[in-house]
């Protein structure tokens, strides 16, 4: 995550929690006109904040409307002054500030509402190239990596703490023994009461991986009834191949499953290949490999992913036989030809 991205996710948990300054507050207006990633990330936790001052601005609305009526009663009709007439003028003021405020409740409403309590409606994007932390209402910290996303519904905290992941998150989850926390993949789902784990789940990733760093967690496969409940341990590892439909389980250091979210890369045994969709996704590039030669070889290692890419790949061949080619977005990894 870069330095900026952090810098932005500060603010926004300053703003939203009113404990920002006049500085860091322009500073946030700075950043979110200069660049439209934060701008869709503001507007998004502007709306959820409206949603859940909706039940205030209700309760103070009929507060309000309370209190106008008193004051009209206790207002002779012979007693008219100038100072009634601006009395008055503050009441109608107030009067036109609640029905604004029940029209802005009922677009609210209407917007939550019109969609099934079943349905994922609340949606949040990590672009290409970064990585973004959310915080959830049952204060469950959740991080996506670089093009994923996590969809939530209205009832969430209320009546369940159901997720649908696409791509790859790294979850610590706030521990609620009445309300399991479950992660739906396309593949598969993943349901925990208070944990820590990682789930890579990538669409055009042939694997998906839950890493399980600390805690316990229930691994199903609902699109294959006979698939069975598996649990899994701290520093397990679970594979589900989605060509061959084959699930594998070996032991591992959990925890540098999550090395991304600190800024690296951390990989054991893996292919270029797989190495290069990481990469895809972190540098917004096309990298193909021409050469079967190294799809084959097999390797391991941490990456500072705030280097750059050319550096990353001259770390990676460490024999220096890569002959790698760029057409616009679009690098070419091959053999040098002696």
């Amino acid at each position: 995550m870069t330095t900026e991205n952090k810098n932005f996710e500060d603010l926004l948990i300053c703003y939203f929690s009113g404990g920002i300054s006049e500085d860091d507050q322009q500073h946030l207006s700075n950043l979110i006109k200069s660049n439209n990633d934060y701008k869709v990330r503001f507007d998004e936790m502007l709306k959820l904040r409206a949603i859940s001052l909706v039940p205030v601005i209700e309760a103070e609305k009929q507060a309000n409307y309370k209190k106008i009526i008193e004051q009209i009663n206790h207002n002779p009709a012979i007693n008219i002054s100038r100072s009634w007439l601006w009395d008055f003028r503050n009441i109608a003021a107030i009067i036109i500030l609640v029905i604004s405020i029940s029209v802005t409740s009922f677009y609210i409403y209407k917007d939550v509402t019109s969609i099934s309590d079943n349905t994922f409606c609340f949606e949040t994007v990590s672009p290409i190239g970064s990585q973004t932390k959310i915080i959830l209402p049952d204060s469950t910290v959740v991080w996506l990596n670089s093009g994923s996303s996590l969809k939530y519904n209205r009832s969430f905290g209320k009546k369940n703490r159901d997720v649908a992941l696409s791509g790859e998150g790294y979850f610590e989850v706030k521990k609620d023994k009445s309300k399991p926390f479950l992660v739906h993949t396309l593949e598969l789902d993943v349901k925990v009461l208070g944990t820590v784990f990682n789930v890579s789940a990538y669409n055009d990733d042939n694997n998906v991986v839950v890493n399980l760093i600390k805690g316990a967690v229930n691994v199903s496969l609902p699109n294959f009834k006979n698939a069975g409940l598996l649990i899994m341990k701290p520093n397990e590892k679970l594979v589900f191949n989605k060509q061959t439909k084959k699930i594998e389980c070996s032991e591992t250091d959990s925890s540098r499953s999550a090395l991304w979210t600190t800024g690296k890369l951390c990989f054991v045994d893996v292919t270029i290949e797989q190495i290069a969709k990481d990469l895809e996704r972190k540098y917004d590039v096309e990298i193909q490999i021409t050469n079967d030669k190294i799809n084959k070889e097999i390797f391991s290692g941490s990456l500072n992913l705030n280097l750059s890419l050319k550096d990353i790949l001259s770390y990676i061949d460490v024999d220096k036989k890569f002959k790698i080619n760029q057409t616009g977005d679009t690098l070419y990894i091959g053999i040098k030809q002696h």
